[in-house]
């Protein structure tokens, strides 16, 4: 997987510009980030929500929090693609 076929959109239209958006891959929504706008430094939020991955194996630690947009928007790539990882060589006939 290229880190180009990962495209970012805004949540929803009423989000301020870089406060919130979703990971797209193939047409589907994989993560989403956000600023935590209720907590004193504001810190920004990712979490992996892929519908195919769900409830899968190392489906837990789907969540965190960082310091800054571009650090969530890495974190939930890169948790995300460990998740495939995980789950592609726990098919059967991996």
């Amino acid at each position: 997987m290229k880190a180009t076929s990962v495209t970012w959109r805004r949540t929803f239209p009423d989000s301020a510009p870089g406060t919130d958006g979703v990971a797209i891959f193939e047409g589907r929504v994989i993560g989403r980030v956000r600023q935590d706008e209720h907590c004193a430094g504001k810190p920004w939020l990712w979490s992996v929500t892929d519908p195919e991955l769900a409830g899968k194996l190392g489906w837990a630690n789907t969540t965190g929090e960082t310091t800054s947009r571009r650090q969530a928007m890495a974190r939930l790539l890169e948790r995300w693609q460990e998740l495939r990882r995980v789950s592609a060589a726990h098919r059967p006939g991996s």
